[in-house]
Protein backbone atom coordinates (compact mmCIF):
# COMPACT_ATOMS: atom_id res chain seq x y z
CA UNK A 1 0.00 0.00 0.00
CA UNK A 2 1.56 3.57 -0.70
CA UNK A 3 0.51 6.56 0.60
CA UNK A 4 -1.82 8.12 -1.18
CA UNK A 5 -3.16 11.76 -1.18
CA UNK A 6 -5.65 12.21 1.32
CA UNK A 7 -8.36 14.64 0.92
CA UNK A 8 -8.90 17.39 3.93
CA UNK A 9 -9.92 15.21 6.96
CA UNK A 10 -13.76 16.50 7.99
CA UNK A 11 -13.55 19.03 10.76
CA UNK A 12 -16.36 18.72 13.66
CA UNK A 13 -16.62 22.20 15.63
CA UNK A 14 -20.60 22.44 16.02
CA UNK A 15 -23.30 20.63 17.86
CA UNK A 16 -25.27 20.23 14.92
CA UNK A 17 -22.64 18.97 13.11
CA UNK A 18 -21.67 16.47 15.59
CA UNK A 19 -25.15 15.21 15.79
CA UNK A 20 -25.02 15.11 12.50
CA UNK A 21 -22.20 12.56 12.49
CA UNK A 22 -23.43 10.31 15.07
CA UNK A 23 -26.73 9.38 12.75
CA UNK A 24 -23.66 8.24 10.20
CA UNK A 25 -22.07 5.81 12.62
CA UNK A 26 -25.32 4.22 13.69
CA UNK A 27 -24.86 2.62 10.46
CA UNK A 28 -21.17 1.81 10.30
CA UNK A 29 -19.05 -1.20 11.79
CA UNK A 30 -16.28 -0.39 12.18
CA UNK A 31 -14.82 3.20 13.37
CA UNK A 32 -10.95 3.90 14.23
CA UNK A 33 -10.38 6.22 17.74
CA UNK A 34 -8.08 8.44 19.14
CA UNK A 35 -7.80 11.43 20.96
CA UNK A 36 -5.29 14.09 21.80
CA UNK A 37 -4.33 15.68 24.74
CA UNK A 38 -2.91 18.29 26.48
CA UNK A 39 -1.33 16.31 29.44
CA UNK A 40 1.91 17.60 28.76
CA UNK A 41 1.04 21.15 29.01
CA UNK A 42 -1.51 21.68 31.82
CA UNK A 43 -2.13 20.16 35.19
CA UNK A 44 -5.76 19.79 34.39
CA UNK A 45 -5.30 17.35 31.28
CA UNK A 46 -8.76 17.06 28.98
CA UNK A 47 -9.37 16.16 25.69
CA UNK A 48 -8.56 18.54 22.95
CA UNK A 49 -9.32 16.30 19.20
CA UNK A 50 -11.09 13.43 18.70
CA UNK A 51 -10.37 11.65 15.64
CA UNK A 52 -12.91 9.14 13.96
CA UNK A 53 -11.86 7.25 10.57
CA UNK A 54 -14.94 5.27 8.79
CA UNK A 55 -13.95 2.96 6.17
CA UNK A 56 -14.44 6.34 3.77
CA UNK A 57 -13.77 9.18 5.90
CA UNK A 58 -11.82 10.80 8.75
CA UNK A 59 -12.91 12.95 11.19
CA UNK A 60 -11.58 15.45 13.69
CA UNK A 61 -14.01 16.85 16.29
CA UNK A 62 -13.02 19.71 18.43
CA UNK A 63 -13.91 18.87 21.59
CA UNK A 64 -13.37 22.33 22.63
CA UNK A 65 -15.78 24.09 20.30
CA UNK A 66 -18.30 21.60 20.66
CA UNK A 67 -18.27 20.92 24.23
CA UNK A 68 -21.08 18.43 24.43
CA UNK A 69 -19.75 15.06 22.71
CA UNK A 70 -23.28 13.58 24.30
CA UNK A 71 -24.47 12.42 20.75
CA UNK A 72 -21.77 10.22 20.47
CA UNK A 73 -22.26 7.94 23.13
CA UNK A 74 -24.37 5.52 21.59
CA UNK A 75 -22.13 4.69 18.81
CA UNK A 76 -19.83 4.00 21.84
CA UNK A 77 -21.60 1.33 23.48
CA UNK A 78 -23.59 0.10 20.34
CA UNK A 79 -21.62 -3.80 20.91
CA UNK A 80 -22.45 -3.69 16.81
CA UNK A 81 -20.16 -1.84 15.96
CA UNK A 82 -16.08 -2.51 16.45
CA UNK A 83 -14.08 0.91 18.26
CA UNK A 84 -10.40 0.27 16.47
CA UNK A 85 -7.99 1.97 19.06
CA UNK A 86 -3.75 1.59 19.59
CA UNK A 87 -3.00 1.88 22.69
CA UNK A 88 -6.10 1.46 23.87
CA UNK A 89 -5.72 2.36 27.57
CA UNK A 90 -4.61 5.70 27.73
CA UNK A 91 -7.68 6.85 25.26
CA UNK A 92 -9.86 4.88 27.16
CA UNK A 93 -9.34 6.38 30.41
CA UNK A 94 -9.78 9.68 28.61
CA UNK A 95 -12.44 9.02 27.29
CA UNK A 96 -14.78 7.76 30.26
CA UNK A 97 -12.91 10.67 32.11
CA UNK A 98 -14.10 13.53 30.29
CA UNK A 99 -17.21 12.14 28.78
CA UNK A 100 -18.32 9.56 30.76
CA UNK A 101 -18.54 7.21 27.44
CA UNK A 102 -19.86 3.53 27.87
CA UNK A 103 -17.34 1.88 25.12
CA UNK A 104 -18.34 -1.20 23.84
CA UNK A 105 -16.50 -4.05 21.60
CA UNK A 106 -12.28 -2.69 21.72
CA UNK A 107 -10.10 -3.77 18.97
CA UNK A 108 -6.74 -2.75 19.92
CA UNK A 109 -3.98 -2.90 17.35
CA UNK A 110 -1.07 -2.69 19.50
CA UNK A 111 -2.82 -5.36 22.06
CA UNK A 112 -2.75 -7.78 19.03
CA UNK A 113 0.24 -6.92 17.72
CA UNK A 114 1.88 -7.62 21.25
CA UNK A 115 0.07 -10.79 21.29
CA UNK A 116 1.60 -11.79 17.84
CA UNK A 117 4.91 -10.88 19.66
CA UNK A 118 5.87 -7.73 17.28
CA UNK A 119 8.66 -6.10 19.65
CA UNK A 120 8.22 -2.38 18.11
CA UNK A 121 4.95 -1.42 19.29
CA UNK A 122 4.40 2.48 18.43
CA UNK A 123 1.54 3.03 15.80
CA UNK A 124 4.15 4.15 13.04
CA UNK A 125 6.70 1.11 13.66
CA UNK A 126 3.49 -0.59 13.35
CA UNK A 127 2.23 1.44 10.10
CA UNK A 128 5.64 1.00 8.76
CA UNK A 129 5.96 -2.90 9.04
CA UNK A 130 2.42 -3.38 7.44
CA UNK A 131 1.71 -1.30 5.05
CA UNK A 132 5.58 0.58 4.06
CA UNK A 133 4.16 3.54 5.27
CA UNK A 134 6.17 6.31 7.57
CA UNK A 135 4.33 8.60 9.60
CA UNK A 136 5.44 11.80 10.95
CA UNK A 137 6.43 11.89 14.41
CA UNK A 138 6.98 15.59 14.40
CA UNK A 139 3.71 16.75 16.20
CA UNK A 140 3.96 13.86 19.41
CA UNK A 141 4.42 16.20 22.14
CA UNK A 142 2.38 19.27 20.17
CA UNK A 143 0.08 21.86 22.73
CA UNK A 144 -3.39 20.44 21.72
CA UNK A 145 -4.87 22.54 23.39
CA UNK A 146 -3.73 25.85 21.27
CA UNK A 147 -6.25 27.36 18.91
CA UNK A 148 -6.21 28.00 15.92
CA UNK A 149 -5.32 24.56 14.78
CA UNK A 150 -2.94 24.61 12.00
CA UNK A 151 -3.52 22.34 8.83
CA UNK A 152 -0.35 20.34 9.58
CA UNK A 153 -2.08 19.35 13.22
CA UNK A 154 -5.02 18.69 11.31
CA UNK A 155 -3.19 16.14 8.99
CA UNK A 156 -1.02 14.33 11.46
CA UNK A 157 -4.15 13.83 13.99
CA UNK A 158 -6.17 12.10 11.24
CA UNK A 159 -3.18 10.13 10.18
CA UNK A 160 -3.65 8.45 13.96
CA UNK A 161 -6.71 6.96 12.58
CA UNK A 162 -6.74 6.58 8.92
CA UNK A 163 -4.84 2.94 8.68
CA UNK A 164 -6.68 1.36 12.04
CA UNK A 165 -9.26 0.06 10.04
CA UNK A 166 -7.08 -1.80 7.48
CA UNK A 167 -4.53 -2.17 10.37
CA UNK A 168 -6.82 -4.26 12.74
CA UNK A 169 -7.98 -6.44 9.35
CA UNK A 170 -4.63 -7.53 8.86
CA UNK A 171 -3.75 -8.16 12.34
CA UNK A 172 -7.30 -9.94 12.89
CA UNK A 173 -6.34 -12.35 10.29
CA UNK A 174 -2.71 -12.58 11.67
CA UNK A 175 -4.41 -13.72 15.16
CA UNK A 176 -6.71 -16.21 13.60
CA UNK A 177 -4.34 -18.02 11.71
CA UNK A 178 -2.08 -18.32 14.79
CA UNK A 179 -5.02 -18.97 17.23
CA UNK A 180 -4.23 -16.20 19.18
CA UNK A 181 -7.42 -14.44 19.03
CA UNK A 182 -9.09 -15.26 22.22
CA UNK A 183 -5.74 -14.07 23.80
CA UNK A 184 -6.22 -10.87 22.22
CA UNK A 185 -9.98 -10.50 22.68
CA UNK A 186 -9.02 -11.32 26.66
CA UNK A 187 -7.20 -8.02 26.66
CA UNK A 188 -10.03 -6.17 24.68
CA UNK A 189 -12.39 -6.83 27.27
CA UNK A 190 -9.78 -5.80 29.63
CA UNK A 191 -9.65 -2.58 28.04
CA UNK A 192 -13.57 -2.20 28.45
CA UNK A 193 -13.94 -3.05 31.79
CA UNK A 194 -11.56 0.19 33.30
CA UNK A 195 -12.07 3.00 34.92
CA UNK A 196 -10.26 6.60 35.41
CA UNK A 197 -9.13 6.93 38.95
CA UNK A 198 -9.19 10.64 40.57
CA UNK A 199 -5.98 12.49 40.38
CA UNK A 200 -4.21 11.81 43.78
CA UNK A 201 -1.37 13.80 44.97
CA UNK A 202 1.31 11.83 47.20
CA UNK A 203 4.01 14.55 49.14
CA UNK A 204 6.03 11.33 49.71
CA UNK A 205 6.25 10.85 46.47
CA UNK A 206 9.14 13.75 46.04
CA UNK A 207 11.20 10.26 46.91
CA UNK A 208 10.60 9.11 43.51
CA UNK A 209 12.77 11.86 42.19
CA UNK A 210 16.67 11.26 41.23
CA UNK A 211 18.73 12.19 43.28
CA UNK A 212 16.09 12.66 46.39
CA UNK A 213 17.86 9.34 48.12
CA UNK A 214 21.41 11.17 48.49
CA UNK A 215 20.42 14.13 49.90
CA UNK A 216 20.65 14.81 54.13
CA UNK A 217 17.42 14.17 56.09
CA UNK A 218 17.38 17.82 56.55
CA UNK A 219 17.82 18.62 52.65
CA UNK A 220 15.11 15.94 52.39
CA UNK A 221 12.37 18.11 54.32
CA UNK A 222 13.37 21.05 52.56
CA UNK A 223 12.78 18.48 49.45
CA UNK A 224 9.31 18.04 50.15
CA UNK A 225 8.13 21.54 51.33
CA UNK A 226 9.34 22.14 47.48
CA UNK A 227 7.65 19.58 46.18
CA UNK A 228 4.13 20.06 47.70
CA UNK A 229 4.80 23.90 46.96
CA UNK A 230 4.99 23.36 43.40
CA UNK A 231 2.32 20.51 43.02
CA UNK A 232 0.02 23.72 44.43
CA UNK A 233 1.38 26.58 42.21
CA UNK A 234 1.15 23.96 39.39
CA UNK A 235 -2.76 23.32 40.24
CA UNK A 236 -3.44 27.26 40.35
CA UNK A 237 -1.97 28.05 36.63
CA UNK A 238 -3.07 24.60 35.48
CA UNK A 239 0.41 23.60 34.17
CA UNK A 240 2.32 20.91 34.35
CA UNK A 241 4.29 20.46 37.61
CA UNK A 242 7.55 20.17 35.31
CA UNK A 243 7.13 23.36 33.58
CA UNK A 244 6.11 25.03 36.89
CA UNK A 245 9.68 23.88 38.15
CA UNK A 246 12.31 21.65 36.99
CA UNK A 247 12.74 18.50 39.03
CA UNK A 248 16.06 18.38 38.72
CA UNK A 249 16.05 21.73 39.67
CA UNK A 250 13.88 21.34 43.03
CA UNK A 251 16.22 18.71 43.83
CA UNK A 252 19.75 20.61 43.89
CA UNK A 253 17.47 23.10 45.48
CA UNK A 254 17.08 21.05 48.38
CA UNK A 255 20.60 20.03 48.25
CA UNK A 256 21.69 24.13 48.80
CA UNK A 257 18.57 25.44 50.09
CA UNK A 258 19.04 28.95 49.38
CA UNK A 259 17.40 31.13 52.06
CA UNK A 260 17.55 34.85 50.45
CA UNK A 261 16.27 36.03 47.73
CA UNK A 262 19.99 37.33 46.71
CA UNK A 263 21.62 33.54 47.25
CA UNK A 264 18.70 32.63 44.97
CA UNK A 265 18.76 35.22 42.44
CA UNK A 266 22.24 33.84 42.15
CA UNK A 267 21.68 30.10 42.09
CA UNK A 268 22.70 27.99 38.74
CA UNK A 269 19.57 27.27 36.70
CA UNK A 270 17.46 30.27 38.83
CA UNK A 271 16.07 31.87 35.04
CA UNK A 272 14.90 35.60 35.18
CA UNK A 273 11.61 34.17 34.71
CA UNK A 274 11.56 31.32 37.16
CA UNK A 275 12.81 33.94 39.92
CA UNK A 276 9.86 36.63 39.01
CA UNK A 277 7.64 34.37 39.61
CA UNK A 278 8.26 32.00 42.09
CA UNK A 279 10.94 33.63 44.28
CA UNK A 280 8.44 33.77 47.30
CA UNK A 281 7.31 30.32 46.67
CA UNK A 282 10.63 28.61 46.91
CA UNK A 283 11.79 31.10 49.67
CA UNK A 284 9.12 30.21 52.00
CA UNK A 285 9.57 26.11 50.98
CA UNK A 286 13.01 26.37 51.81
CA UNK A 287 12.20 27.86 55.24
CA UNK A 288 9.39 25.50 56.06
CA UNK A 289 11.61 22.61 55.36
CA UNK A 290 14.47 24.11 57.14
CA UNK A 291 12.24 24.32 60.30
CA UNK A 292 10.26 20.59 59.91
CA UNK A 293 11.92 17.13 61.23
CA UNK A 294 14.46 15.87 59.03
CA UNK A 295 13.20 13.47 57.32
CA UNK A 296 15.48 10.11 57.75
CA UNK A 297 13.71 7.23 55.69
CA UNK A 298 10.32 6.48 53.49
CA UNK A 299 7.15 6.01 55.04
CA UNK A 300 6.83 2.70 55.54
CA UNK A 301 4.62 0.60 52.75
CA UNK A 302 1.03 -0.48 53.33
CA UNK A 303 1.75 -4.04 54.57
CA UNK A 304 -0.69 -5.57 51.57
CA UNK A 305 2.47 -4.24 49.57
CA UNK A 306 5.11 -6.01 51.46
CA UNK A 307 7.26 -9.08 50.00
CA UNK A 308 7.29 -11.67 52.69
CA UNK A 309 9.83 -14.29 52.33
CA UNK A 310 6.93 -16.92 51.18
CA UNK A 311 5.48 -14.50 47.98
CA UNK A 312 8.89 -13.82 46.86
CA UNK A 313 9.29 -17.25 46.35
CA UNK A 314 6.08 -17.62 44.79
CA UNK A 315 6.77 -14.53 42.47
CA UNK A 316 9.63 -16.16 41.16
CA UNK A 317 8.04 -19.54 40.32
CA UNK A 318 5.60 -17.51 38.70
CA UNK A 319 7.56 -15.84 36.88
CA UNK A 320 9.60 -19.15 36.00
CA UNK A 321 6.47 -21.11 34.44
CA UNK A 322 5.42 -18.10 32.86
CA UNK A 323 8.72 -17.71 30.58
CA UNK A 324 8.01 -21.75 30.06
CA UNK A 325 3.78 -21.10 28.72
CA UNK A 326 5.41 -18.24 26.81
CA UNK A 327 7.88 -20.64 24.79
CA UNK A 328 5.51 -23.39 24.39
CA UNK A 329 3.22 -21.36 23.13
CA UNK A 330 5.54 -19.08 21.27
CA UNK A 331 4.20 -15.56 22.46
CA UNK A 332 5.49 -13.17 24.82
CA UNK A 333 5.52 -13.38 28.50
CA UNK A 334 2.84 -10.44 28.84
CA UNK A 335 0.49 -12.19 26.49
CA UNK A 336 0.11 -14.68 29.39
CA UNK A 337 0.25 -13.39 32.41
CA UNK A 338 1.43 -9.51 33.37
CA UNK A 339 3.43 -8.79 35.88
CA UNK A 340 0.64 -7.07 37.45
CA UNK A 341 -0.72 -9.93 37.70
CA UNK A 342 2.17 -12.25 38.85
CA UNK A 343 2.65 -10.06 41.75
CA UNK A 344 -1.18 -10.09 42.51
CA UNK A 345 -1.21 -14.05 42.33
CA UNK A 346 1.81 -14.30 44.58
CA UNK A 347 0.55 -11.69 47.47
CA UNK A 348 -2.69 -13.66 47.29
CA UNK A 349 -2.46 -16.60 49.49
CA UNK A 350 -0.93 -14.11 51.90
CA UNK A 351 -3.93 -11.61 52.04
CA UNK A 352 -6.65 -14.59 52.14
CA UNK A 353 -5.96 -17.99 53.01
CA UNK A 354 -9.18 -19.44 50.74
CA UNK A 355 -7.62 -21.47 47.92
CA UNK A 356 -10.84 -20.19 46.00
CA UNK A 357 -10.24 -16.91 45.46
CA UNK A 358 -6.68 -16.79 44.81
CA UNK A 359 -7.32 -16.65 40.95
CA UNK A 360 -10.07 -13.82 41.67
CA UNK A 361 -7.52 -11.23 39.63
CA UNK A 362 -6.93 -12.88 36.69
CA UNK A 363 -10.08 -12.65 33.54
CA UNK A 364 -11.93 -15.65 33.41
CA UNK A 365 -10.64 -16.70 30.21
CA UNK A 366 -7.15 -16.99 32.23
CA UNK A 367 -8.40 -18.66 34.90
CA UNK A 368 -9.74 -21.40 32.59
CA UNK A 369 -6.91 -21.66 30.54
CA UNK A 370 -4.12 -21.81 33.34
CA UNK A 371 -6.21 -22.44 36.48
CA UNK A 372 -5.14 -25.63 36.78
CA UNK A 373 -1.41 -25.14 36.37
CA UNK A 374 -1.40 -21.92 38.50
CA UNK A 375 -3.08 -23.21 42.11
CA UNK A 376 -0.14 -26.46 42.55
CA UNK A 377 2.13 -23.26 42.27
CA UNK A 378 0.37 -21.32 44.77
CA UNK A 379 0.22 -23.77 47.22
CA UNK A 380 3.64 -25.11 47.29
CA UNK A 381 7.20 -24.09 48.64
CA UNK A 382 9.09 -23.46 45.73
CA UNK A 383 12.41 -24.15 46.93
CA UNK A 384 15.78 -22.00 46.54
CA UNK A 385 16.32 -18.41 48.19
CA UNK A 386 14.33 -15.47 47.15
CA UNK A 387 15.92 -12.90 44.94
CA UNK A 388 15.42 -9.57 46.52
CA UNK A 389 11.95 -7.84 45.19
CA UNK A 390 12.80 -4.25 44.47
Amino acid sequence: MTQEKLPPPTVIDTLPDLESLSEELADVARVGIDVESDGFYVYHEKVCLLQLSTVEEDFVIDPLAVQDLSPLGPMFRDPRIEKVFHAAEYDVLCLKRDFGFHIRNIFDTMAASRTLGVVKLGLANVIEEHFGIRLSKKLQRANWGKRPLSREQLEYARLDTHYLLDLSAALLARLEDKGLLKDARDEFERLERLEPNARRFDPDAFWNLPGARKLSPQARAVLKELYIGRERRAAELDRAPFRVLPEELLVRLAEVSPASSDALRQFRGMTPYLFTHFQRDILDAVRRGLSAPPIDAPPARPANNRWSPMSLRRYEALRRWRKAQAESRGVSPIVVLSTDEIRRLAHAPDENPEPAVWLDCLSEYKRGVYGEQLLPILHEKPSGRPRRKK
